[in-house]
């Protein structure tokens, strides 16, 4: 483990030095830095000395240690020395029964709280006793039980040792921390995958690594200077959005000079930028949002200093990314062009910042200078999460991806300014499945066509990882190029796009007169009672409702009905109302379908009149005793757009319309995209029999009304 005042500037501090003894990685492990008369970098794998002296070697180092993390680091060392052999002997049954035997006479000299810091010396000198090998029991194996006994009762003081380096820059060999935080109370979902490194890898514990070659590819550095400040910044009530102030290329000033290259790139008109961004964020808060992306190249220097005010504002967010801007300045004395992303985060005066590494090549031959070795910064919080800013093509470098998914980052906000997003999709999912990340990706502007071109190229405006996507990434695409802002609900994975007039326009609802068929619907179904004490949780099925939206036209009444994403586990594909399972809050069926529905739908419960209750439907298949709730609307108004994380389209049915085989097509809605291969969708079996109970409520079950003309 390195010195923390050991040369950060320099290339070497990656690469781990050797002991007299041959040990790989013995000397840096307690922080002594390389005398200052070797010149040249060791060896980042130096030859191994022969077995029985290594291990003598880390009995001799247990044994005066009292750091649990330090002796942890050693047992580690050995099992990555040795894995050929732990592998193959630590599946025997035998050899396994043994080396447990042999543990469990250290653990019955452990604290029997979990509360002591340091390792006691009869502690330490029982580790080191223990790796005594014989020739059925490899020292290796025990040492692998030694190393998650340590793990298991000294993981509270992991924290504080790596804090005390903190900025701590790893080296080839040396521990970093596997931090996690419970996903149980941060997403309703399931995680689509579990972490890859639950897959018995043999140099790390639950809760600490050792760091392999990717640290020689970057400095990577470990901070825990914002450890406190950063403890809860997501949570299940937490909001990602994405702002995206532009339109077009056309926004931008891109000067170039002699050699072509574009520097520095920036919005035109700066007054108007700032007017926009301002009035997005607004947006953005207003739906609760409080982690806020802004995309690269989106903001100035000046610009970005003067949108902190946010977040020292009443209900500002948390944590606002001011997208990235283009300066320069001197290094060793030498004049560089800088491409500079900037966050600022509530309660705290100093901004993060994270300079890009990847020049780009498109849509304009970025003219950034970077030197000096790629630095991946890795902020860590105390609840567990590692929080890193990236900047669009740096997400694209593998190497540099791999040093993420490899440094356990869980939390990545990345400015972009890119002709596609679909490149993005592999290294954000590959980031989700190891780390259980959360991503969001905020791109701009809206339309890269240059002014002489016909061919419309408008790529994605955002994309967002989750670990609760059945694909674990999402990309938000609308339609318009207007400005505006994607929305991640981290609780639900619902995903919504706010163009820039949202908010503004609502439809004047004036005095609404039902029509004789909701009158009878009225009559006939049950009253919406509230239920005290009400359990979203029975024994047997959970509750659940939705909602069965009627709305009147020329071929009589017509129900809405939405279109389930096909990666779905419940349902794929499906036509099927809105709603889902009740929460705690929900003192009433209708509070549950409207919510849901909202969530799905960005339907408006204002503009929705309740009628009343059908009796429950039990659908053992998915757990859910669902009960319809009957309502009525004399126009829905849908202010935002549908979570395309569960939703893939929305549409209107007549309810008298039948289809046989329970294939039914319906006409889209107005704003529905339409293709000539898609393919008809199937109604749900809960869907139909509503349907139906419907149907016979209104007309008879005789009723030529009933049947499609």
């Amino acid at each position: 483990m390195k010195d923390p005042g050991c040369g950060a500037d320099s290339k070497d501090t990656g690469r781990a030095a050797v002991a007299p003894d041959g040990d790989p990685g013995a000397a840096n492990i307690r922080g002594r830095a390389t005398p200052a008369s070797v010149t040249e970098c060791a060896p980042c794998v130096a030859r191994p000395s022969a077995l029985p002296q290594r291990v003598a070697s880390i009995q001799a180092a247990i044994a005066a240690e009292r750091e649990p993390l330090l002796a942890l680091t050693h047992l580690l060392q050995l099992c990555r020395d040795e894995h050929p052999i732990l592998q193959e002997r630590i599946q025997d049954a035998g050899c396994r029964a043994k080396a447990e035997q042999v543990t469990a006479g250290v653990r019955v000299l452990l604290p029997t709280t979990s509360t002591e810091p340091e390792m006691g010396a009869p502690v330490a000198a029982a580790l080191a006793a223990a790796l005594t090998a014989d020739d059925g029991l490899p020292a290796v194996v025990v040492a692998r039980l030694l190393a998650e006994l340590l793990d298991e009762q000294y993981c509270h003081s992991f924290r504080e040792s790596f804090r005390r380096r903190s900025p701590y820059q790893p080296g080839v060999g040396d521990p970093i921390p596997l931090d996690s935080p419970d996903l149980r109370h941060v997403t309703a979902l399931t995680a689509t995958s579990p972490p890859w490194r639950l897959a018995n890898r043999l140099d790390e514990t639950r809760h600490v690594r050792l760091a392999g070659e990717w640290a020689t590819q970057f400095q990577v550095i470990f901070d825990y200077s914002l450890a406190r400040e950063l403890t809860g910044i997501i949570d299940r009530s937490t909001v990602v959005a994405t702002c995206h102030p532009n339109r077009t290329l056309a926004d931008f000033h891109f000067p170039a000079d002699a050699s072509g290259r574009t520097f520095p790139v920036g919005p035109k008109d700066e007054d108007k930028q700032h007017e926009e961004i301002d009035r997005l964020i607004n947006a953005a808060v207003a739906n609760g949002a409080s982690i806020v992306v802004l995309p690269e190249l989106c903001v100035t220097e000046s610009l970005a200093a003067r949108l902190q005010s946010w977040t020292c504002r009443t209900g500002g967010p948390k944590m606002l990314v001011a997208g990235s801007y283009h300066h320069d300045d001197e290094h060793d004395g030498s004049p560089r062009r800088r491409n500079t992303a900037v966050a600022y985060l509530r309660d705290v005066a100093s901004p993060l910042t994270q300079d890009k590494h990847s020049p780009a090549d498109r849509p304009v031959n970025e003219g950034i200078q970077p030197q000096g070795w790629p630095q991946l910064r890795v902020h860590v919080s105390d609840d567990g999460w590692h929080l890193v800013l990236a900047i669009c093509r740096d997400l694209l470098n593998p190497h540099a991806v791999h040093a993420l998914a490899e440094s356990g980052a869980n939390l990545l906000l990345v400015p972009a300014m890119s002709e596609t997003l679909v490149a993005f999709g592999g290294p954000v999912a590959n980031l989700v499945g190891a780390s259980q990340a959360f991503v969001a990706v905020a791109n701009n502007p809206a339309d890269f066509s240059e002014t002489t071109d016909l061919t419309v190229r408008r790529p994605a405006r955002a994309l967002f990882g989750h670990p609760g996507f059945g694909q674990l990434t999402r990309l938000v695409q609308p339609a318009s190029s207007a400005p505006g802002v994607g929305l991640l609900r981290v609780q639900t994975g619902q995903l919504q796009w706010l163009d820039s007039d949202a908010g503004r326009a609502r439809l004047n609802r004036g005095t609404s007169v039902r029509p004789p068929w909701a009158d009878t619907l009225a009559r006939l179904s049950g009253p919406d009672r509230p239920e005290p004490n009400r359990q979203p949780t029975p024994v047997t099925l959970n509750q659940a409702a939705v909602l069965v939206l009627l709305t009147d036209s020329p071929q009589g009444p017509s129900v809405l009905l939405t279109e389930r994403a096909s990666d779905l586990t419940n349902y794929p594909g499906q036509l099927v109302f809105p709603g889902g399972a009740a929460e705690a809050d929900d003192d009433a069926p209708a509070a549950t379908a409207l919510r849901e529905a909202c969530e799905e739908t960005a339907l408006d419960p204002g503009s929705v009149h309740i009628l009343g209750t059908l009796p429950a439907i039990a659908l053992p298949e998915s757990g859910f005793l669902l009960t319809p709730v009957i309502a009525w609307s004399e126009g829905p108004i849908f202010p935002g757009t549908a979570n395309i994380a569960e939703v893939s389209h929305i549409t209107t049915i007549p309810l008298y319309q039948r289809a046989g085989a329970g294939q039914q097509r319906p006409d889209p809605a107005p704003d529905e995209e339409t293709s000539a291969e898609r393919q008809p969708a199937t109604l749900g079996a809960g869907t139909s029999a509503i349907l139906d109970m419907l149907r016979g409520m209104l007309w008879g079950p005789m009723s030529t009304r009933a049947t499609e003309p």
